[in-house]
């Protein structure tokens, strides 16, 4: 009886890493004859909902046949090390907080488009923005229970800065549908996330973060 090898950690991460980024090119190519329009800023976010659709999926597929791992433990960190997150997402939360107030703050001393938006609105309808604390959480924990974790369990040695550098990159790949500046800004959002997460191992700090900075310009007009 002859014992077939299985794929080592590394190879399935690599694997996975690789397939995901090949789906995401399809999505794109085909998205504007399922959307029936072609792939702008304010259609973007149809892309995300069906790129966190598949990674679910994909993410089910590679662990149930390899030895990739779904690491949901990011979601219930010991007490000690979710207060130490929670504080440190919180302070990092409330000067985001007060740096886009002090940009909506010069915007309306200098665009008077932007002084007459109301200083807060949910807009809860507008792209689908119900569904952002839902989101916020899929994708951190794809990013760091999953991709992040995957990555550093696949290597000889454990390197802090390689894993979070590794899933920055690809998270920065994954978001080739959108504009640089947008695939730049989720790049460095999982950085500077992926090192508070590898200091904790608790996602909920880096939940919060992402929530702030996708959900709240809009929030006070920063953003349209």
């Amino acid at each position: 009886m002859t014992h077939r090898k299985r794929l080592t950690p590394a190879l399935a991460t690599l694997l996975f890493l690789l397939v995901a980024v090949a789906c995401q090119v399809v999505v794109i190519k085909i998205f504007p004859s399922v959307v029936g329009q072609p792939l702008v800023e304010d259609n973007a976010y149809i892309l995300t909902r069906i790129m966190e659709g598949y990674l679910i999926v994909l993410s089910l597929i590679f662990a149930f046949f390899t030895r990739f791992k779904i690491h949901f433990e990011c979601l219930t960190p010991k007490k000690e090390m979710l207060k130490k997150d929670l504080i440190a997402a919180g302070i990092i939360s409330v000067s985001l907080i007060v740096i886009l107030v002090i940009i909506r703050f010069v915007q309306n001393f200098f665009f008077p488009e932007i002084a007459e938006r109301p200083w807060f609105g949910l807009y809860l309808t507008t792209y689908m923005r119900w569904f952002y604390p839902i989101s916020a959480v899929l994708q951190e924990l794809f990013v760091k229970g999953i991709v992040e974790d995957n990555i550093s369990a696949s290597c000889k040695k454990y390197n802090m800065h390689f894993s979070v550098w590794m899933t920055g990159l690809f998270f920065f790949v994954l978001h080739m549908g959108y504009e640089l500046p947008m695939m730049f800004g989720a790049a460095v959002l999982c950085i500077a996330t992926g090192y508070l997460y590898e200091k904790t191992k608790s996602v909920w700090g880096s939940i919060l973060i992402h929530f702030v900075i996708g959900f709240v310009p809009k929030i006070i007009g920063v953003t349209r």
